[in-house]
């Protein structure tokens, strides 16, 4: 506000200026506007988590409880706790399981991905790198004998 402006006329400035944003007059400005709104849209509660169901979904990442915890950005004594039924997990935190039983490459794609990209093997239980391996004993160097 200039020093010669009064409140008044930068309050009526002001309400201008909002009036042709609205509008979509200035230049530069848009309004942006989402489809899924709380009025035509809800979504339910994250479902409640036994002890055993943490521990399935764990065990489906294939992964520790300390690397698990990392994952959920939680404690690794807070996983133990969750596993054995001392304590249940929270509300942000049930989100998360949800979203970790339902889609598990979300979560495990986390996992050291600036050196070998890990994934779940369907049934298996057990990670495994995504790259090529050689078997046990096989020479690196194929003009090597041993």
């Amino acid at each position: 506000m200039a020093d010669n402006d009064t409140f008044g006329d930068a309050l009526i400035g002001a309400l201008e200026e909002a009036v042709a944003y609205e509008r979509g007059e200035l230049p530069g400005t848009r309004v942006d506007r989402v489809e899924i709104t709380a009025r035509n849209a809800r979504v339910a509660p994250p479902p409640a988590c036994s002890a055993e169901q943490v521990r399935a979904i764990r065990h489906g990442l294939a992964v520790s409880q300390q690397v698990f915890a990392d994952l959920l950005n939680a404690s690794a004594s807070a996983v133990r706790a969750w596993e054995q039924g001392a304590r249940e997990p929270d509300g942000p935190t049930r989100r998360l399981l949800q979203i970790a039983a339902l889609h598990p490459d979300v979560l495990t794609d986390l996992i050291d991905g600036r050196h070998v990209p890990y994934r779940i093997p369907h049934g298996a239980g057990v990670m495994i790198a995504a790259e090529n391996r050689v078997p046990y004993g096989t020479p690196l160097d194929p003009s090597d004998p041993t």
